[in-house]
């Protein structure tokens, strides 16, 4: 019989690893449950400000992560439930629904298509990208969704510091990897146009989605006052024009993030949260990666994964190596296209117009920077826990929440070295 030690976990969440245990041959296994993630992996920073209205655009999905051990014969299983919210609030906070069957689709269509078409161009399994849990069950009735996957901390892998900025060699592997997923789409749209379109037709955007509401935009704005002080805090020479340039972003922000999921020139499906808490890796000769959350994968430049994990990942003494980490990822890119059966990918997307891409839409990054930086920077015990000041009101002072992790050193010294990038790089 399964007794969990926590009896949040829903009905229907039981019910589905029943079912999954039955299949093994497991009789009466013991289930025990525990937190799958620590505070502040499983939403973006943005999202604590939208808590004080419902009706406007989350920035990313919020929901329960629980880890479930199986103890049974031959072996204990550990598995991954992520839960949706239940409470109308939060759901419509998250948009949770939404969010949930974008991840269902892209585990049940779009991964699986992906591996397809890699077997088919003759791309040895070894090589093929396959970064990405395995996905035991999902469920995206309203109100009752859930994705069971197998838990990759069981298999070795484990978090990077979430506060620390990587280091070059793990930057260039997470580049190499996103370059060989991106070379899938590019492929596809040469040689399978009509399956690729039917893929993306159901990829449309669930987030930055105009007319943006005016709370949020007004959070988007707060942001870059945020940013504009840490320059106050951390001075260096030329921080006058920067912060010129800031102020003149914090009225363009809530559109550029528009414009830049909106873009169909040169696309690719991308993972689309692709940051530090997203990425586990596995401490081998050679690490191996797999990319978690898919659920707000989207159709869009290659720049928005690029950027989002650039500027939200690295510091500004790697970022000085950003022109030669944007050349390997071009030659994965290009090597990869080739490997899947494209004999002119400089052609088809050469290094000149990824630069052009970067250019006009690494934007999308820093605006994700602008949202995320704070509570990136801040070790678990010092982030408010939002989902416990939601158990108790409808509203959340977020600002007076955040108000210490602002302070903080370390986001002061990230975030304003972000923005003078930016304007160094003639991104902003």
């Amino acid at each position: 019989m399964m007794n969990a030690k926590d009896s949040r976990i829903p009905v229907h969440v039981e019910e589905a690893i029943h079912a999954f245990v039955a299949k093994m041959g497991m009789r009466e296994p013991e289930l025990a449950v525990s937190s799958g993630s620590r505070n502040g992996d499983s939403y973006s920073g943005d999202v604590e400000d939208n808590l004080h209205t419902n009706r406007m655009q989350p920035i990313s999905t919020h929901r329960r992560i629980s880890r479930l051990i199986i103890n049974g014969l031959p072996k204990a299983i550990s598995v991954i439930a992520k839960v949706a919210p239940t409470t109308s609030l939060r759901r419509s906070l998250y948009n949770s629904s939404a969010h949930f069957q974008r991840e269902k689709y892209v585990f049940d269509m779009v991964l699986p298509m992906f591996e397809a078409f890699q077997k088919t161009c003759g791309l040895h399994s070894a090589k093929r990208f396959a970064h990405y849990p395995s996905v035991i069950r999902s469920e995206c009735c309203e109100g009752y969704e859930y994705i069971l996957q197998r838990d990759l901390m069981s298999q070795g892998y484990r978090n990077f510091p979430r506060t620390e900025p990587l280091a070059y060699d793990d930057v260039l592997l997470v580049l190499t990897h996103l370059a060989q997923f991106h070379a899938i789409s590019f492929a596809m749209q040469q040689q399978a146009p009509e399956v690729y379109a039917t893929i993306v037709a159901q990829l449309q955007e669930t987030i930055f989605v105009p007319p943006l509401h005016s709370s949020f935009v007004d959070f988007l704005q707060r942001k870059v006052d945020y940013a504009i002080e840490t320059l106050r805090h951390n001075p260096e020479a030329g921080d006058g024009a920067v912060g010129e340039r800031l102020c003149r972003f914090r009225d363009e922000y809530g559109q550029a993030m528009i414009d830049c999921v909106q873009n169909r020139d040169d696309t690719v499906i991308c993972h689309g949260d692709c940051w530090i808490s997203n990425i586990l890796y596995r401490p081998n000769n050679a690490k191996e990666l797999k990319f978690l959350d898919w659920q707000v994968a989207r159709s869009g430049t290659p720049a928005i994964d690029l950027s989002y994990f650039i500027f939200c990942c690295t510091d500004s003494e790697l970022r000085e190596r950003l022109p030669e980490l944007l050349r390997k990822y071009h030659s994965a890119l290009v090597r990869r296209m080739e490997e899947l059966g494209i004999s002119n990918g400089r052609e088809l997307f050469p290094f000149e117009r990824l630069q052009m891409h970067m250019k006009k839409y690494a934007r999308f990054g820093f605006g994700m920077a602008l949202m995320t930086l704070h509570s990136t920077c801040c070790v678990e015990k010092d982030l408010p826990n939002v989902s416990a000041a939601l158990e108790t009101t409808e509203l959340v002072d977020i600002d007076k929440l955040a108000k210490d992790m602002l302070y903080n050193p370390a986001y002061i010294k990230r975030m304003s070295g972000v923005c003078r990038d930016m304007v160094r790089l003639g991104y902003l």
